[in-house]
């Protein structure tokens, strides 16, 4: 399992820089249904993206932008 997970966490990371092929994310999704460890990266990842997208708008805007929520998986 651990090989896997480590597979499972460079392709999250990948996704951040390119779009993931049909192969990836169907191994990856498979894999979150049943890893909670695998599904709360994904999960941390997601929000620390979403974070810096808001803070970049943030700074564009000049400091109007909401506060970041956890997000959901």
């Amino acid at each position: 399992m651990k090989h896997r997970c480590r597979e499972v966490t460079r392709i999250v990371l990948a996704g951040e820089d390119r779009p993931l092929s049909f192969f990836e994310r169907l191994s990856m999704r498979t894999h979150l249904w049943i890893c909670d460890n695998c599904m709360r990266f994904h999960g941390q990842v997601t929000l620390m993206r979403e974070a810096m997208r808001r803070w970049r708008l943030d700074q564009q805007d000049g400091g109007d932008a909401e506060p970041v929520s956890p997000a959901k998986p």
